[in-house]
């Protein structure tokens, strides 16, 4: 008879593209920083308090995704990051070759003028696959998303804003002291939200 794995205070899942993928915006493991910040904050000690045994649904669930494919899926995630790409246009150098308009899935490039629909562009940086140089990235960081989950009440997580990765271990930290705060029996980090309203939620947790 085999023994039933031992269910952790929290997890941190990290997609592939931290290390092999060609479609990596960020590829950087960060799980150590992530996996920091969550010790640092006393939530295990928490959990160990209030639960014994733990189950699954107690788990702080943590996730990177490297681009925004989301292969960890973060939407269904407490707090996870999906790497993004601000870029910045040179039309002086666009040849209107097309390239670029092959390589976006999303249709976010248009030609004559060159321009980028920031409603439609993901920031995967598929598009700096130009040979003049006319799209670039300009700076990488993180999309932050907060409160997913699923279970019989799911929720998709919704998004904070982008963030360079010291900012996004503030936030990181933040939303964990006031999920302890607040915390009662059976509540997940979504529950909170609501109670709070996501806009407060927000204001209480940004960097």
């Amino acid at each position: 008879m085999h023994a039933s794995p031992e269910i952790t205070p929290f997890v941190t899942r990290l997609c592939r593209g931290a290390k092999s993928c060609p479609h990596a915006v960020i590829p950087q493991d960060i799980t150590q920083d992530l996996n920091a910040i969550v010790e640092a904050s006393g939530w295990p000690q928490f959990l160990a308090q209030h639960y014994r045994p733990l189950r699954h649904h107690h788990q702080f669930r943590l996730t990177v995704s490297s681009c925004p494919n989301g292969c960890t899926q973060p939407h269904i995630a407490d707090f996870a990051l999906i790497a993004h790409a601000s870029l910045t246009l040179e039309s002086d150098a666009c040849s209107q070759c097309g390239e670029c308009l092959k390589k976006c899935a999303e249709q976010a490039i248009s030609l004559d003028p060159l321009f980028i629909d920031s409603n439609l562009c993901l920031g995967c940086a598929a598009c700096t696959v130009c040979s003049f140089g006319a799209i670039r990235a300009a700076q990488k960081s993180y999309r932050i998303l907060l409160g997913g989950k699923l279970g019989r009440h799911p929720r998709l997580a919704h998004e904070l804003g982008r963030f360079e990765l010291p900012n996004a271990l503030i936030v990181l930290h933040k939303t964990l002291d006031l999920f302890m705060a607040n915390h009662r029996p059976g509540m997940r980090l979504g529950d909170l939200i609501l109670e709070l309203g996501q806009d407060n939620f927000d204001k209480l947790v940004r960097p």
